[in-house]
């Protein structure tokens, strides 16, 4: 009877995700381009953005149509602790917008990579904004503290 009520207490307990870093930290990339671009980085600032904890990275940072983009996140010693989950936002004008999670390195704290790759239409050219987010996780806040 315990196990049961034990996993009704944990269904209960939602995560939540709240962003860690300054919602503008982003790049521009060029899909379409006749030839590989350097890359492209941001630093990564904390919420208010005062404090600089990481920084955002695309290579390369613009190419033609199917070009596979490296997305890297790396967070300053002092902030790998605080940080918990890494996503990039694409928007992509009349494509839209999706979101994809990173992943966490497991010898390199503070790293996360992804690699996306550009799609469009063979001739087609434009400028897509890659927002990086940074997320702390943390649980149902409707209890009473304990």
């Amino acid at each position: 009877m315990s196990l049961v009520l034990l996993l009704l207490a944990c269904k209960d307990e939602e995560v939540t995700w709240t962003q860690y870093n300054a919602t503008d930290d982003a790049v521009t990339v060029q899909v379409g381009a006749s030839e590989l671009l350097p890359s492209v980085s941001t630093p990564l600032r904390s919420n208010t953005g005062a404090v600089e904890v990481g920084t955002g990275t695309v290579d390369p940072g613009g190419g033609p149509v199917g070009t596979l983009h490296t997305i890297r996140v790396e967070l300053d010693e002092a902030y790998v602790d605080a940080v918990d989950r890494a996503s990039v936002r694409t928007s992509s004008g009349d494509r839209g917008e999706d979101e994809y999670d990173l992943t966490a390195d497991s010898a390199g704290e503070g790293l996360w990579v992804y690699t996306l790759e550009s799609v469009g239409e063979e001739g087609e050219a434009r400028e897509d904004v890659l927002t990086f987010r940074l997320w702390v996780q943390s649980g149902d806040d409707s209890g009473d503290g304990e």
